[in-house]
């Protein structure tokens, strides 16, 4: 994580740091590479509507539908090196924003037809509406 112990001195409690980012990303888009991991370590769950990670979208993944390292993602995409020393979380987190904006109309078009797709299925389960 890059984070030492020396980092930790004089820290908020987690459960304050957990309500922190509990209130800062409430109804927001959540942006990030494996947020299901940093997700589990604030016992914390989010949208799925709201989720955009760069390990997950399909375009980003490998041949075999597996996630790519965001080092490789950032140098392949953007042209960027990252994590070529120490773990920068900052450095990271900046590199999946721009990730997500250099995909961002697509992804968002992805989106909507999946939304799309799901309130269809609501309003018709099966697939097939009364009377078609």
């Amino acid at each position: 994580s890059g984070v030492r112990y020396q980092d930790l001195r004089g820290a908020p409690q987690f459960s304050a740091v957990q309500k922190k980012v509990s209130e800062i990303t409430n109804n927001k888009l959540l942006v990030g590479h494996a947020l299901k991991n940093d997700l589990a370590a604030l016992l914390l769950s989010h949208p799925k509507h709201l989720i955009r990670d760069t390990a997950k979208y399909r375009p980003f993944q490998s041949a075999n539908k597996k996630a790519r390292k965001l080092q490789t993602l950032a140098s392949e995409l953007l042209g960027l090196d990252i994590q070529s020393g120490e773990h920068s979380s900052v450095e990271d987190a900046r590199a999946a924003l721009l990730l997500y904006k250099h995909s961002q109309t697509q992804w968002e078009k992805e989106m909507a037809r999946k939304a799309a797709i799901a309130l269809k299925n609501k309003k018709h389960p099966g697939g097939v509406a009364k009377g078609e």
